[in-house]
């Protein structure tokens, strides 16, 4: 199923409500708290914090995304969509709009991400979107690289 996804950024009147948004208990071990994420993103240039809404204009997830500044490629560092909205397609058509937004940019056309090796929906929406797995650390993370086309 896709779903219409609006992206905004994270400001004064809407940085409350993205806080707000939760993970199920089995994937809190998987991101970091919202407040954490905007929070952090107060300090990376270029770090775009992002609220997704539905086509009823419902607050339904958030991501942070940049630049990655070890590798200068694009990052998708966390997304998370709210217990309520999970297992409805919200979390590939995100994906999908940030991905859009990203190829928008220079040097667009790579994306990297990273998850935990026991996130497996995790890994298998990003495997179906095109992700490769190109490294996995000693704790279990994994980054994959996506990598389009540029015609």
């Amino acid at each position: 199923m896709f779903h219409k996804i609006r992206l905004e950024p994270v400001t004064v009147n809407n940085w409350k409500s993205c806080i707000a948004l939760e993970t199920t208990p089995n994937q809190e071990g998987f991101v970091p708290s919202n407040l954490y994420s905007i929070a952090e993103s107060q300090f990376y240039e270029g770090a775009r914090s992002n609220a997704f809404y539905n086509e009823q204009n419902q607050l339904i997830g958030y991501a942070l995304w940049g630049r990655d500044v070890f590798t200068d490629k694009w990052k998708i560092f966390r997304i998370m969509i709210d217990k309520s909205h999970q297992n409805q397609g919200y979390g590939k058509s995100a994906m999908k709009a940030i991905i859009k937004q990203i190829s928008k940019e220079l040097n667009g056309n790579e994306v990297l991400i990273c998850y935990q090796i026991t996130n497996s929906v995790a890994r298998t929406l990003y495997a179906n979107l095109g992700f490769v797995e190109q490294d996995i650390d000693p704790d279990g993370k994994v980054t994959a690289l996506l990598k389009q086309d540029t015609c």
